[in-house]
């Protein structure tokens, strides 16, 4: 916290401060597949945009290639593409239909609904923390969504 004090002659009673905040939301995915992963992400990122934003019915497929180093950084490139969707294109993906992992490279067809208006309370997916590990049981990812 930083508090500061008016530069202006005399005696003021004028003060303010900057007070570091944290706004951030953590998703924590479990699916037996990356595909699923990716779909239960694509799902999880919806319930986000109000019931009220979202048109009627679904709207024509996309594709989508996003890159990235590992799945980790490929799942942030994903839920980033989608902040851009709702935000610029008033798109939100509904449903992965498709998925296709080539290395540094994902591959996606979605279907998804218009949005009445700009959905912006996600500013960005990170990479900070961001992790997608194996099991027996499938995969468990985290990412931390910026709000």
């Amino acid at each position: 916290m930083k508090t500061a004090s008016s530069g202006v002659r005399g005696v003021s009673r004028a003060r303010h401060e900057m007070v570091d905040h944290v706004s951030e939301l953590t998703l924590r995915i479990r699916a037996p597949s990356f595909p699923e992963l990716l779909s239960e992400a694509t799902r999880a990122f919806g319930e986000l945009v109000p019931p009220t934003m979202r048109g009627r019915r679904l709207r024509e497929r996309q594709d989508f290639e996003v890159g990235g180093i590992d799945r980790a950084s490929l799942l942030v490139q994903w839920l980033n593409e989608m902040v851009y969707l709702c935000e610029v294109e008033q798109w939100l993906p509904a449903v992965v239909e498709e998925v296709r992992e080539r290395g540094e490279t994902l591959w996606l067809r979605a279907s998804g609904v218009s949005l009445t208006r700009p959905f912006v309370l996600v500013k960005a997916a990170t990479l900070h923390g961001a992790r997608v590990s194996e099991d027996s049981e499938g995969l468990t990812a985290e990412v931390t969504l910026d709000i």
